[in-house]
């Protein structure tokens, strides 16, 4: 086990938190977190990786969740808020699982400048889950803080991830979610913001998409929208934000291939579906695909196409 059992206490750490310092701070230390001393279920200890002095830092805070099980819509917009919610001073705090949670913390170290982010995990600091996100936790804990409840050594069990989802919510001001499935756990995160009088917002999905009827539902609630990352600083009670878009620099795409653009949504669509559409024979419109493309108007995956955002 790397790191200090003392309280309050730090050392150097290693493995999957790099070389980010490690501490550990019990409940009713006198850095003890007020956010997590005053929540009705507040954990008995915290244990650390990083900036400590993000838990306490006068700035707004932002919860980015949703499902692991997103769409390429999803992703790209997790990681947009994450990017301009950062860029414009917001603290990102998200729970670096799968799907949206890994996105939104992509979006916020990636802007340049920016306040490092609060990543709240289910296991122990020393045991990475998912796997694949051994690097994002990595970094997490390099340029922000990577916060759990758990000992070091601790499993992903799945119990642990509702009251993991607690901790996110206590941490932040409000909470976006951007894709949900109905009946996902992402409503655990969204009842707890509930009971401890967070504000929740929601992206607005496509209709037909599985990863959206959660979300959507939210929005059927009550929940206010947030279709630009603007939304979210108005509701934060903030000005002057980072603008409504990012700037596009992609050139414009040609007339001709504007059947071939209209005819793609945000979620991945098949080649015949987009040839049913657009009713062009299949060498003019792959070769329009491939131009858009090649322009950063469309991605493909696994042979289905889409519309991307500026990057």
């Amino acid at each position: 086990m790397t790191g200090s059992s003392r309280a309050g206490g730090s050392t150097p750490a290693g493995g999957p938190t790099g070389g980010a310092t490690r501490w550990t701070i019990p409940k009713g230390a006198p850095n003890f977190p007020g956010r997590f001393a005053d929540d009705p279920r507040p954990p008995r200890v915290i244990y650390g990786a990083g900036d400590a002095g993000l838990l306490t830092v006068e700035a707004p805070r932002v919860a980015i969740v949703g499902a692991r099980r997103c769409t390429h819509y999803g992703l790209k917009t997790a990681r947009r808020f994450g990017r301009e919610l950062a860029e414009a001073g917001v603290v990102v705090v998200s729970g670096l699982a799968a799907g949206i949670d890994g996105a939104a913390h992509e979006g916020a170290l990636a802007a340049a400048g920016s306040v490092g982010p609060i990543g709240v995990v289910g296991s122990g600091l020393n045991v990475v889950y998912p796997r694949r996100h051994r690097e994002l936790w990595r970094q997490v804990a390099e340029t922000g803080c990577l916060i759990s409840e758990s000992e070091p050594q601790a499993a992903p069990d799945h119990w642990r991830f509702p009251l993991r989802n607690r901790l996110i919510v206590a941490m932040a001001d409000l909470v976006l979610v951007v894709e949900a499935h109905l009946g996902s756990g992402t409503r655990h995160t969204v009842d707890a913001a509930i009971e401890r009088n967070r504000q929740v917002l929601a992206v607005p999905g496509p209709i037909d998409s599985s990863a959206s009827q959660g979300s959507n539902q939210l929005l059927r609630e009550g929940c206010a929208p947030a279709c630009e990352v603007d939304d979210v600083l108005m509701a934060l009670g903030l000005s002057g934000g980072v603008g409504t878009s990012p700037l596009d620099l992609r050139p414009p795409p040609s007339p001709n291939d504007d059947p071939t653009l209209d005819s793609l949504e945000w979620t991945p669509i098949t080649l015949e579906v987009a040839l049913q559409r657009t009713g062009l024979h299949l060498p003019d419109l792959v070769a329009s695909l491939h131009r858009l493309r090649e322009q950063g108007w469309v991605g493909s995956e696994d042979g289905c196409w889409f519309r991307t955002a500026p990057a």
